[in-house]
């Protein structure tokens, strides 16, 4: 059986029918990763001791199945026959497009004993950049040399010829899978798809028995090269020489570089959408503000209007019982007629229902004049 497709309550019944350990020397997983699955998947586990209590028959507890669960039902597992051995891990990513690299016909991963007739435009900028920065120093004459297209090479003068060849060879390597490289003042980078990883050639150092003039020590070329991949301010990966020398590890290297490309991708896609989504909700919150903003100018201004018509009806009140004591006292006079007939213009110019306009006061007037009158009050 290549493939064995469970659903999580299947996958229930079986890490409660047999210890773990066991499961994972059928499956192509390891103990651990299983117990991930079962976590993600909300799948209870037997706890410690569990299957040592069934030895010796004594009594277990057995947690139910919980059927609350929003994600997928399903998983794949693969069998020990199984030709798919590898799991989705990033190592073993690493692995399978290591493999594939070094698969490809037609890809030149040997680093050659002599440099190439045609190097590469960027090792070519970086040697003729070297042998300027040589002239100088060894004449004292001119001005120092621009770095223009210069790799970031890390390496004693006497290394410098493998680098060189080392370098040629992966960045042909990654403009054959159609990538490329950007030397940019003192960084560079493989531009994987429209990503920029970037990395450098450096060599490993140690500590000299030799004592600089102010009391420290010197430090000592190792011939060992270390290739750097910066993923962050404080991150990176590192190919090295080791029990075969970085020049047999180009696929490696490659792999690495376009695994981090695609990371870099993955991230920027997942952070693009999750700005577009704070977009998102800043302008549903910013347009419920303003609808909020709307509602409430409304709502203040039909507030405003109910005040201005309680207080028009509190001033007819007022004006007809004037009207009626002046009758009462025999006092409407010529004058009195003249003061009611300006006071019901003034009612009819404030209330909200006639609104006659007014030779001298404005809508202003309108709104600020009992706010004016509440501060003097005051």
């Amino acid at each position: 059986m290549e493939q064995v497709k469970l659903t999580r309550k299947e996958l229930y019944d079986l890490v409660w029918a047999e210890p773990l350990s066991r499961l994972a020397k059928r499956y192509k997983i390891s103990d651990n990763g299983l117990r991930k699955i079962c976590k993600r998947m909300n799948i209870p586990i037997p706890a410690m001791g569990h299957w040592q209590k069934i030895q010796y028959k004594k009594k277990v507890t057995i947690i139910k199945f919980p059927e609350k669960y929003d994600g997928k039902d399903e998983i794949i597992l693969h069998e020990k026959g199984s030709d798919n051995t590898e799991t989705d891990s990033p190592l073993a990513q690493l692995r399978r497009l290591t493999r594939s690299i070094e698969d490809t016909k037609d890809l030149q991963l040997i680093v050659p004993d002599r440099m190439s007739s045609r190097p590469d435009i960027l090792i070519k900028s970086t040697m003729d950049y070297y042998d300027a920065v040589r002239r100088y120093y060894k004449s004292h004459h001119g001005t120092y040399p621009d770095r223009i297209n210069v790799l970031n090479i890390q390496v004693q003068e006497e290394s410098r010829p493998r680098a060189f060849r080392l370098l040629d060879t992966i960045i042909k390597v990654l403009m054959s899978r159609n990538h490329d490289v950007i030397a940019d003042h003192f960084t560079t980078y493989a531009k994987i798809g429209d990503e920029k990883v970037k990395f450098r050639l450096r060599e490993r150092q140690r500590v000299s028995d030799i004592k600089t003039s102010y009391g420290g020590r010197q430090y000592e070329s190792t011939g060992e090269f270390v290739f750097v991949i910066d993923i962050g301010s404080y991150t990176r990966k590192e190919i090295k020489d080791g029990r075969e020398p970085i020049e047999k590890k180009v696929a490696e290297i490659i792999a690495v570089l376009e695994l981090e490309g695609n990371r870099m991708k993955e991230e920027r896609i997942a952070s693009e959408i999750q700005r577009k989504q704070w977009e998102e909700q800043q302008r549903i919150e910013q347009e419920l503000r303003e609808r909020q903003d709307k509602e409430a100018k409304a709502f203040k201004k039909l507030f405003l209007q109910a005040i201005r018509l309680h207080q028009a009806n509190i001033l007819r009140n007022y004006i007809q019982t004037v009207e009626a004591n002046a009758i009462k006292k025999g006092n409407k006079t010529e004058e009195f007629t003249k003061w009611q007939a300006w006071a019901e213009k003034k009612v009819s110019w404030y209330d909200p229902l006639i609104n006659d306009p007014d030779p001298l006061l404005t809508d202003h007037h309108k709104t600020n004049l009992f706010k004016e009158f509440l501060k003097e009050w005051q």
